[in-house]
């Protein structure tokens, strides 16, 4: 009862949320494995309720998936990463790409891409500074294949790059690399959780291969400098984890940038 007072709670605060802005973006470094330099960030969204709570997507998201608001919400944070890129670019900063990600639901609409770009024309923001991610386990349970595939295509026609995250956390991964184009390879942390001899070969294969295939390759949840250095070893492009940062808000974010960068 108390599960579902909550998740009533959460569902039926969703558009008092949306008009009070509580729904915050938080940013996690990426960082190259070629000189060290941050050359990106991924966003995520955070609940930032009026009683000084924070709710993580956890919480969340699988709600706003099963009624449809995650296609509203995907746009809200799109829209603020956006703006975030405009406010920086008007204040002179250099711009990093930012990978935000998607609901699989968004396949159901024809207009989702025109959607996206109407969104960087409004704000004058390059769409390569932009990089939308789709989980492999939704991609795989879609019904709908063929539409993700349009709408992943579309993204890319107009120079949006797309991501697919959490490889290799299912079954039929290599399936995926043959029927899609994407730019990025995102590694799944549990390859990095009880690591072994025998994962850090996978890992170092599944590297060569989406290179081969001219993929950037993404290693996320990477929680110390021994990680770092045998990814590094094996030709990962970058990092992603708590070895840099958490994900911090937008604000703090540029602040530990400048600082890292000095």
């Amino acid at each position: 009862e108390e599960k579902q007072r909550v998740e009533n709670e959460i569902i039926n605060g969703f558009d008092l949320a949306m008009r009070n802005r509580e729904f915050k973006i938080y940013l996690q470094p990426r960082v190259s494995l070629f000189d060290y330099s941050i050359i990106g960030a991924e966003a995520v969204v955070r609940w930032q309720r009026p009683d000084g709570t924070v709710m993580i997507p956890d919480a969340f998201i699988s709600l706003y998936e099963r009624n449809g608001r995650i296609i509203d919400l995907d746009f809200f944070v799109f829209e603020e990463v956006v703006k975030f890129l405009a406010q920086n670019k008007k204040k002179g900063r250099k711009l990093i790409p930012i990978s935000v990600n998607a609901s699989i639901l968004h396949a159901r609409n024809s207009d989702t891409v025109e959607h996206y770009l109407e969104i960087l024309n409004r704000y004058g923001i390059n769409p390569a500074l932009l990089e939308i991610e789709l989980t492999e386990t939704a991609l795989l349970e879609s019904h709908q294949f063929e539409f993700v595939k349009q709408v992943l295509d579309g993204f890319r026609r107009i120079g949006i790059a797309v991501a697919l995250d959490d490889f290799g956390f299912a079954y039929s991964s290599l399936s995926l690399l043959k029927a899609l184009e994407v730019d990025t390879l995102k590694l799944d942390r549990t390859f990095f959780l009880n690591e072994s001899k025998r994962s850090r070969n996978i890992v170092c294969n599944v590297i060569q291969l989406a290179h081969s295939l001219h993929m950037n390759v993404v290693a996320e949840g990477i929680e110390n400098m021994e990680q770092v250095h045998a990814l590094r070893e094996m030709d990962c492009d970058l990092i992603q984890g708590y070895v840099y940062s958490r994900p911090i808000s937008a604000d703090e974010f540029e602040a530990w940038r400048e600082q890292y960068e000095k």
